[in-house]
């Protein structure tokens, strides 16, 4: 077990975060130390990195994991020393990953992707109920579930339903599940977090409202886009597979992950899908060993917020802690900073009563309409939003002149999820704990003169 750390409040007497959740300014370096290319681009230079949902960068520690592992030679017999050297190495990483979802031994499986994992899963759950069952899916999910789903469908005589979207929150609600399951539902599926508007679901409710109706549904949960914003606790959730990604964790190579119930696992039959492997056959070592650089990593943050023993307590420490960081970030992208913050540069004067985009936020201008709920509660660090009269295109590419990444949301998949709130495309703004506030100042001041454009229509 590594050594318990200490708050930082016990080393030198400085809180690690203020009130409202934003790391300390030392905490916030020695965060940006951890990650490649924080502050800049090496092909185009300098730039401020708010795409975190679309590509998130990668965790130093697991890419050099990685590079170590890659460049040993490999073991040619299995009783080779360098053979059970590298299975020790993807023992801890199971061990690790279990750590991290909060789950017991012996139900974690593995593809070669995380949207290849969870077509697995989804195609041994649809398997596994009798013909004429209900299977209900959501408004948010990708084409290629909507597809398996019909297939499975028309193959074996389910009926289907889908979950919509509630335009006014951006969110899946519990109310609505209610209202599409019945006693016949075998397999429900939910996205953790919506990864077009950030907007995360009520896991656990939605779960206890599937189980009153329907309690041998097989419900199966999408976590790529949550696993790195909040603590994952997949035991408490009475769900029947969580799926992850590494790349989403910080992690290189890609890999998915999944976790399946004891009842999902039996529904096997000995017999797992091709492509869905456990552990301990075929192992990946790098990837498992950069999941172990990640909860090294959590370990070294959740220091900063709890004096636990158990290692478990620190890691749902550090991911509160990154979830209170990303929510203080988003509350000055919705509502602007404060007086008192720093710019980046000069003030802009204005012909019109709007007050600055980076005191007044997205939320406030009159030509922005943030797509979802007005707050910060219930996102995962991302934020989607329009500007009346102004392309998304063109939003995104004034951003990056400005050396600002964002994300160009404008793909068949994400239309079907804007298509409830009236849009076709949106620009997508998402950040990661290691943000700054300076970089939100910068973000909004650089949005500014846009907005000040006349309007096309």
């Amino acid at each position: 077990m590594p050594p318990v750390r200490a708050s930082a409040c016990h080393h030198d007497g400085t809180p690690p975060c203020d009130e409202t959740g934003l790391f300390s300014e030392a905490l916030q370096a020695q965060v940006r130390t951890h990650f490649y290319y924080v502050d800049h681009c090496p092909i185009d230079g300098r730039r401020i990195h708010l795409n975190a949902a679309g590509e998130p960068l990668a965790l130093k520690a697991a890419v050099q994991v990685g590079a170590e592992l890659a460049s040993l030679p490999a073991p040619l017999e299995a009783d080779a020393p360098g053979y059970s050297a590298q299975a020790t190495v993807a023992t801890h990483g199971w061990e690790d990953l279990e750590t991290l979802l909060g789950v017991s031994h012996g139900r974690l499986w593995r593809a070669p992707s995380v949207d290849e994992c969870w077509a697995r899963v989804l195609g041994l759950a649809l398997e596994a109920i009798p013909p004429q069952s209900q299977v209900v899916s959501t408004a948010l999910a990708s084409s290629d579930e909507t597809t398996a789903i019909a297939l499975h469908a028309r193959r074996r005589a389910l009926s289907t339903t889908a979950v919509p979207i509630n335009p006014l929150t951006g969110r899946l609600e519990t109310l609505d599940y209610a209202r599409c399951v019945t006693p016949e539902t075998r397999v429900a599926t939910l996205v953790h977090t919506c990864p077009v508007t950030g907007m995360r679901q009520d896991v656990a409710a939605i779960a206890r409202t599937i189980r009153e109706v329907a309690p041998s549904c097989f419900i199966l949960v999408l976590g790529a886009n949550h696993a790195a914003h909040g603590p994952v606790d997949v035991a408490q959730r009475e769900v029947d597979a969580y799926v992850v990604g590494s790349e989403a964790l910080f992690c290189r190579p890609r890999q998915g992950f999944a976790w399946l119930s004891r009842r999902l696992c039996l529904a096997m039959r000995d017999a797992p899908p091709s492509g869905l492997m456990p552990p301990h056959r075929d192992e990946a070592p790098a990837a498992l060993a950069s999941i172990t650089e990640w909860v090294a990593y959590l370990d070294w943050l959740g220091g900063y917020f709890s004096t636990a023993i158990p290692r478990r307590p620190r890691l749902v420490a550090a991911s509160e802690a990154i979830r209170a960081h990303e929510r203080a970030l988003l509350q000055r992208l919705l509502h602007g900073v404060d007086d008192g913050m720093p710019t980046t540069s000069t003030a802009i004067t204005t012909t019109t009563t709007t007050p600055p985009l980076s005191r007044c936020g997205l939320q406030e201008h009159p030509r922005v309409r943030v797509i979802g709920a007005p707050h910060a509660r219930w996102r995962d660090g991302t934020l989607a939003f329009d500007v009346r009269g102004i392309e998304a295109w063109e939003v995104v590419q004034w951003l990056a002149a400005s050396g600002i990444s964002a994300q160009l949301l404008r793909s068949p998949e994400a239309e079907r999820v804007l298509a409830p709130f009236g849009y076709k495309a949106a620009t997508r703004l998402s950040v990661s704990h290691y943000n700054s506030e300076e970089e939100i100042a910068a973000c909004l001041q650089a949005l500014e003169p846009l907005l000040e454009r006349p309007s096309k229509g």
